[in-house]
């Protein structure tokens, strides 16, 4: 399953080289995970109503393009692993059909009492058979 979600690249985005500012892609990539896991039903309500967490455990970027000022950018996620106790996220970022950037990250969910990671919870283990 791939989730998309579309950003307006604002003014508080841009750096004084002109373009996105590298943690601000993060950020963007952030909050696309998590409109991700809301969307399987891992939303951070629900994890943190559980008692559970989202740990990054790696994080690896690359940048390719440059996005400026107004520009909309997409990012598609999708899952790309999965373990015993981890799974990683493949995101990219398309400025139009140029591809911007690239991020995998390795995540875990922490149970927030013993602060210990748990095995992969099922509405991530279900999607293993989707993953090409």
């Amino acid at each position: 399953m791939e989730h998309v979600k579309k950003y307006t690249i604002v003014e508080s985005d841009i750096d004084e080289l002109g373009h996105m500012n590298y943690l601000k892609y993060v950020k963007h990539f952030e909050k696309a995970r998590f409109e991700w896991m809301k969307e399987i039903g891992l939303s951070t309500e629900t994890l943190l109503g559980a008692k559970l967490g989202t740990v990054l455990l790696k994080f690896d970027t690359e940048y390719r393009k440059e996005v400026r000022l107004g520009d909309t950018v997409e990012i598609r996620t999708k899952l790309k692993k999965v373990g015993n106790k981890s799974f990683t996220l493949e995101q990219l970022m398309y400025h139009g059909e140029l591809l911007s950037s690239t991020t995998n990250v390795i995540l875990t969910i922490m149970d927030l009492q013993t602060r210990k990671a748990i095995p992969v919870p099922d509405e991530i283990a279900k999607l293993k058979t989707n993953i090409n």
